[in-house]
């Protein structure tokens, strides 16, 4: 079972607060860095090879999931839309018989493939606001031939499967044998004798299925594929599980050569899956193989499985880390910048001489950070009196920004179109406000005008004709209550404007083009004090022409913004009277 169907109730921690292996990576090269991108949530640079990727294990995991028994090489890539039960089984004749041929059928379904995933990847980088680097630069070839690297690695388990599949395993998967979890390959489920089972010695095809490792599903919903620690302070994502032949291996497909300072994370990464299968198991069945997939080197390196005395080691650092980073509020000061030395591999992460240089030299914080130009001399809230003005304005800290509220109301207006979000207006008093629904949210089905509901957690605002509007997402909710409680608040008790200061972390910019074939572009900053950050964004022509002066490490306030918020994500608009000013 290489997924963990979560406890909803007794889970107390949830999915967004557990620890990963790539935080305790992050944590290793550099506690300040940990802070920097897990408690403050800064993002890095987001460059086109990050992306590529996702790309390459995208298309892997899709051709994994076909079968050479239902699709022919050059099928149309939406083939599997409706799942494999629909598909009918191929006559011999257009079946692949060798390997080579197997190989070719692998190669032109990646071709089939590509162009989709790719363009879709492309155009999510392009509206990336804080997209970095150069899409021209990406080789296009390369990344198919990962693709090929990781289909001919697969491959070789299949025909390893068809020379020592045992008949008693053979027998049982025709009769319509399933793991618990199995293998993602279209199917909801399977009745009876597999539609792909022949007679007498296996078959390539059936080679095929046997060996298709589990493999994260790439149409499934984000956290469904995690296996979780029992306790529920852990969680990983494998990306290929092999379980025939009576063992399990566990392999990291890496878009990469393997050359660089990244491999030593990869063997603890690798490390920690191992525990992390082993505690789901009930500590009785220990990973047998470890492997990183170097697709751009074309090589499978064997990482050394842990003993059950380290991987007890593992699970209380584990544990005990959470505690210190997830389970307390960390400060700056506990999160020194102290990195670690530059490690060294060459290609097929075969490790060598460490690295010449200091990490700080490549790291994306050096401009805001003590380790690099930077500084922890920041101002959390306080007064800002503009030069030349008496007037100073009072500065809310980041952490006591307030995007939401509760209000008990009655329902003036309630309805609902097909399968659409409903449309609510509600009323206290004399004071009207229109509901927003922006999710597939938590409120009743049967609201009528007249009833009293707590809108809990919505997020209040004015529309551009001065209209209230309370906006509900994922983080929000609706229940029917006839009394109001104590600490909700009134239609008009929230506050429309807040002032803020901070220091610059990066800058973001998206653009596009309307429905009405107008151009349109919105700028913003992403500052940080030392507790928390936010985005700062409005229309082009809403910013000062000192916006392109601004870099990482500038001071900025912000007067009279607007508060909105999605989920965790907090932010303020510039609106019409707001201003930004560069100390």
């Amino acid at each position: 079972m290489p997924v963990t169907i979560v406890d909803e109730e007794a889970d107390v921690i949830g999915p967004f607060n557990r620890l990963s292996a790539s935080q305790l990576n992050t944590w290793n090269s550099c506690p300040r860095m940990w802070y920097y991108e897990k408690r403050l949530r800064l993002k890095i640079a987001q460059v086109p090879k990050l992306f590529m990727g996702r790309a390459v294990e995208d298309v892997v995991c899709r051709v994994l999931r076909e079968s050479p028994g239902l699709v022919v090489s050059g099928a149309p890539e939406d083939v599997y839309a409706k799942g494999a039960q629909g598909l009918l089984a191929l006559p011999e004749r257009l079946l692949p018989a060798t390997v080579s041929e197997l190989e070719k059928w692998a190669d032109t379904r990646i071709r089939v493939h590509w162009p989709v995933i790719f363009a879709a990847i492309k155009e999510e980088w392009s509206s990336n606001d804080r997209k970095g680097g150069n899409w021209l630069e990406v080789n296009e070839q390369w990344y198919l031939e990962m693709c090929d690297a990781a289909l001919r690695m697969h491959i070789s388990e299949v025909s390893d499967c068809l020379e020592s599949t045992e008949k008693s395993v053979l027998k049982e998967w025709r009769s319509g044998h399933r793991d618990t979890i199995p293998s993602p390959d279209g199917r909801d489920g399977l009745v009876g004798n597999h539609p792909l089972a022949a007679s007498g010695e296996c078959t390539l095809i059936e080679a095929w299925e046997i060996a298709r490792p589990w493999f994260v599903d790439p149409d499934a919903a984000a956290f469904s594929m995690n296996a979780v620690h029992p306790d529920f302070f852990f969680q990983g994502e494998y990306d290929l599980v092999y379980r025939w032949g009576g063992r399990t291996r566990v392999m990291d497909l890496k878009a990469s050569m393997g050359s660089g300072d990244r491999s030593g994370d990869y063997i603890e990464q690798l490390r920690l899956y191992a525990m992390l299968w082993w505690v789901t198991h009930e500590r009785k069945e220990q990973i047998d193989s470890l492997e990183v997939w170097y697709l751009g080197a074309k090589v499978r390196k064997t990482i050394a499985s842990p003993s059950i005395e380290e991987m007890e080691q593992l699970e209380n650092h584990c544990q005990q880390m959470w505690d210190k980073l997830r389970n307390n509020e960390i400060s700056m000061e506990e999160c020194p910048p102290e990195p670690l030395a530059l490690r060294g591999f060459s290609a097929g992460g075969v490790a060598t001489e460490p690295s010449e240089g200091k990490r700080c030299d490549h790291c994306d914080w050096a401009g805001i950070c003590p380790g690099g130009s930077g500084n922890d001399d920041l101002q959390n809230g306080g007064g800002y009196t503009r030069s030349g003005q008496m007037v100073e304005h009072q500065l809310t800290p980041l952490q006591d920004l307030e995007p939401r509220l509760t209000i008990h109301a009655e329902v003036f207006s309630y309805s609902q179109v097909g399968e659409d979000r409903p449309r609510i207006s509600v009323m206290q008093g004399t004071d009207y406000a229109t509901v927003k629904i922006l999710s597939d949210g938590d409120y009743p089905e049967d609201l009528a005008k007249g009833d009293m509901i707590r809108l809990i957690d919505v997020i209040p605002g004015t529309n551009y004709k001065g209209e209230i509007e309370l906006k509900m997402d994922p983080f929000a909710r609706i229940e029917k209550a006839t009394e109001a409680e104590k600490g909700d608040s009134s239609l008009l008790g929230f506050r429309a404007r807040w002032n803020v200061i901070g220091r610059v972390a990066y800058r973001t910019h998206k653009s596009g083009i309307s429905r009405n074939g107008k151009a349109w572009s919105r700028k913003g900053l992403v500052i940080f004090d030392g507790n928390a950050s936010i985005k700062v964004e409005g229309w082009d022509n809403q910013w000062p022409a000192q916006y392109e002066i601004i870099k990482p490490g500038s001071e900025v306030v912000v007067i009279n913004g607007s508060l909105d918020a999605w989920a965790i994500d907090v932010r303020i608009g510039l609106e019409k009277g707001s201003t930004i000013h560069l100390i």
